[in-house]
């Protein structure tokens, strides 16, 4: 300082120049991007799968799709499958029987529909629970997995603990800022009381896909 007169103060950027962020903080950073960027793309995976499972379920149950079997090396033999086991060796299935079982028995058909999306849930809640993930920022529609996951893993029923309940006080459970809802917009609330079945009792198997979708936008954000 000469006569009196203080120098022009240095912008805030120019001053901080020689600073920086501690070098494990920038690989935290990292790392958590690429992690979210995975769990999104199993979610658009199984999202995916849905959607040509679904589309395989039509074309089973369509009275048509018996033109679609196989065709057999031997005149008059019928169309048969093979299901590898472990060994090497196959289970070998009479295809035509089962393809009419899955067109005739509604219930099956609905049984068939809710495993697959039963199995999708599953493994998001899995990929999400990962010691270095742990459901990230705990949103509202990835607290919503991790309940719908856990009431999966007892018997496809909610069954809200005290440490459940505990951590709904903290973290809620809900779509209600979801990408991905019905045109209804209906909204789908994880509460401390709720019991009862999780599929397809509390959300449908469209439910799922739009849930499915709405995590990998969250993720991706």
């Amino acid at each position: 300082m000469e006569n009196g007169i203080q120098p022009p103060a240095l912008p805030f950027y120019v001053r901080c120049k020689h600073l920086s962020l501690p070098s494990a903080t920038l690989e935290e950073i990292t790392m958590d991007k690429d992690e979210r960027r995975d769990v999104a793309a199993t979610a658009h995976r199984l999202a995916s799968g849905y959607y040509a499972f679904l589309v395989a379920h039509y074309v089973a149950v369509n009275p048509l799709s018996i033109n679609s079997l196989p065709p057999t090396n031997e005149l008059g033999r019928r169309a048969t499958g093979e299901i590898k086991r472990k060994d090497g060796t196959a289970h070998t299935l009479e295809l035509r029987p089962y393809l009419d079982l899955l067109r005739e028995d509604h219930e099956l058909q609905g049984r068939f529909l809710r495993t697959w999306a039963i199995g999708a849930l599953l493994t998001l809640g899995d990929e999400l629970g990962k010691s270095n993930r742990k459901y990230f920022d705990r949103a509202p529609i990835l607290e919503l997995v991790y309940h719908i996951r856990n009431g999966l893993a007892h018997g496809n029923r909610f069954n809200i603990t005290e440490k459940g309940r505990e951590r709904l006080m903290k973290y809620p459970a809900h779509n209600r800022e979801a990408a991905v809802k019905s045109d209804l917009g209906t909204v789908f609330e994880i509460e401390p009381c709720l019991s009862g079945p999780v599929l397809f009792d509390f959300m449908g198997a469209g439910d799922v896909i739009d849930l499915l979708l709405s995590v990998e936008h969250h993720l991706v954000m």
